[in-house]
C-alpha cells in the first residue's frame, strides 16, 4: 500500500507514520509512506495512481485541505482520501470529494484501521506490476495500466491511459523489465508496446484501442502477429500473465 501524508505539522506526520507502521505489522501488509507539508508540494507533478490512500489534514497553514482534495480528485478519480481534523463539523464537506472517511485527532490505531477498512485498496498480488523510479521516488505500476513505453527527450517514458510517467534509468533497462512479460514486445526502435492494448496491425502501424498509432518495423510484423495470437489463445485457456 502506498500512502501519502499531507500535514504541515512535523509532529503530526511522525505520529501518523508511527501508526501506519503499527498497522503494517498488525495487518502484515507492506506500507510505503511519503510525507508532504503543503498542498502545492503534493499537487506539483502529481502522478495519478501513485498512491492508494492520501491522509489530508483539513488545515494546512493558510490552506484548506478540502480545496486541495478537490484539486487532487480532478487529477486522480480513484485515490482514497482520508481527512484528519480536530472537529467532526467537516465530516459533511468530506462527501464533496468522496472521502473514504475522516479521523478526528488525536489519531489512534483503532481510528486508522477503521478508516482504511472503508478504502478500496487492491492487493498488490492481484495484478502483475513493475516498480520504477520517477521523480526520485519508487512507483509501482500495474501492467494493465501501461499502453506502451518509449524514449523521448532523452528520457525513458511509460504511457498510461491518463498520463505520461518519466522513468529514471536507461530505456534498455525499462525495455528488459517490460519484455520479461509476454504481452510486451519491441515493435520499433525505442518503443515497447503492450500487445493487449493493440486493436489492429495496419501496414507499418499498430493501432491501439485508444486510437493512437505506433510504428512497427517490417521485420517484426510477423512476430507481432504471432505474439498477439499466442496471447489470445492464452486468454481463451484462462492463463494469467
Amino acid at each position: 500500500m502506498n500512502a501519502a501524508i499531507v500535514d504541515d505539522m512535523a509532529t503530526e506526520c511522525e505520529m501518523l507514520r508511527s501508526l501506519l507502521k503499527q498497522y503494517e505489522v498488525e495487518q502484515q501488509k507492506t506500507v510505503q509512506i511519503k510525507e508532504f507539508h503543503s498542498s502545492k508540494e503534493l499537487l506539483c507533478n502529481y502522478i495519478p495512481g501513485s498512491f492508494d490512500v492520501v491522509f489530508m489534514d483539513i488545515f494546512l497553514n493558510n490552506e484548506n485541505g478540502v480545496d486541495c482534495a478537490l484539486k487532487l480528485r480532478q487529477l486522480d478519480e480513484n485515490v482514497n482520501l482520508i481527512f484528519l481534523t480536530t472537529s467532526s463539523e467537516f465530516g459533511v464537506k468530506s462527501y464533496d470529494v468522496r472521502a473514504a472517511d475522516y479521523i478526528i485527532k488525536p489519531a489512534t490505531l483503532e481510528k486508522l484501521t477503521r478508516a482504511l477498512h472503508y478504502c478500496k485498496i487492491a492487493e498488490s498480488q492481484s495484478e502483475p506490476a513493475i516498480t520504477v523510479t520517477t521523480k526520485n521516488q519508487p512507483l509501482e505500476i500495474a501492467l494493465n495500466r501501461i499502453h506502451y513505453a518509449d524514449f523521448q527527450n532523452r528520457s525513458a517514458c511509460i504511457h498510461l491511459e491518463d498520463c505520461l510517467v518519466p522513468v529514471s534509468g536507461s530505456f534498455s533497462e525499462l525495455s528488459q523489465l517490460l519484455t520479461d512479460f509476454p504481452q510486451f514486445m519491441s515493435c520499433f526502435k525505442g518503443i515497447v508496446v503492450n500487445l493487449k492494448e493493440v486493436r489492429e496491425l495496419n501496414g507499418d502501424y499498430l493501432i491501439l484501442k485508444n486510437g493512437e498509432q505506433l510504428p512497427v518495423s517490417r521485420r517484426l510484423q510477423r512476430q507481432v502477429q504471432q505474439q498477439r495470437l499466442s496471447l489470445s489463445v492464452g486468454s481463451l485457456r484462462g492463463d494469467r500473465l
